[in-house]
């Protein structure tokens, strides 16, 4: 785990939490594996699940969620994706067939901020960036390295559930710009605002994480 991965508040955004704590222990345990690609143990009741190339536990049906072998809890809004995405998981199968945000149910209607918040900072600090430093600071969250842009990073958030990260580096003629796409699958593992958190949160992790790769002193 690294420092910006760890939550500072124990007692931040508990309102937050509130439903989706109600809705993941409604489920069973079993299903909720089976449905996820998160693994299940009876004995500690314990669901498991790989995420940014972290193992989390998640204790059920309480929804405290940790790292594997600490008591450090991930950041709130990873804490909260991580039981939506329990909760709703159905098992679709991932298509392979990449959206954008607009395309995703009602994604039109947040879009705007979903650039702002999202794509517009990963343009914005990578633009003159070396392109093999980005692409090692992806594939330490986990990301296979694709092509199609200056950079191409699949990073798996969920088992069923990964995001691309596109970017075109800046040069004499053209300013830098970047795209985050989903698995046309993306809504049967997440709703469209939890998506929009989602890129939220993974574009400011792989900033921080490429700041703690190449710009520590």
């Amino acid at each position: 785990m690294f420092p910006y991965m760890i939550s500072e508040d124990k007692g931040a955004y508990k309102t937050s939490f509130e439903y989706i704590f109600k809705y993941f222990a409604a489920k069973d345990p079993l299903k909720i594996s089976e449905n996820s690609g998160a693994s299940f143990d009876p004995k500690q009741s314990i669901l498991q699940i790989k995420s940014l190339g972290q193992v989390l536990d998640i204790k059920y049906p309480e929804g405290d969620v940790v790292f594997n072998g600490s008591k450090y809890m991930p950041a709130w809004n990873w804490r909260w994706l991580i039981l939506q995405y329990l909760s709703q998981a159905d098992n679709t199968p991932i298509t392979n067939k990449l959206i954008s945000y607009r395309e995703l149910e009602n994604g039109y209607v947040n879009y705007t901020a979903f650039l702002r918040k999202s794509i517009d900072p990963l343009a914005k600090y990578f633009s003159q960036e070396p392109v093999e430093q980005i692409r090692a600071a992806c594939l330490i969250l986990d990301a296979s390295i694709e092509e199609n842009a200056d950079v191409c990073a699949k990073i798996h958030l969920f088992p069923r559930f990964p995001l691309t990260i596109k970017l075109w580096l800046s040069d004499d003629e053209i300013e830098g710009s970047a795209n985050i796409l989903f698995d046309k699958s993306a809504n049967h593992y997440l709703d469209t605002e939890a998506i929009n958190e989602a890129g939220i949160m993974v574009s400011y992790f792989l900033i921080k994480q490429y700041e703690l790769m190449y710009k520590s002193v």
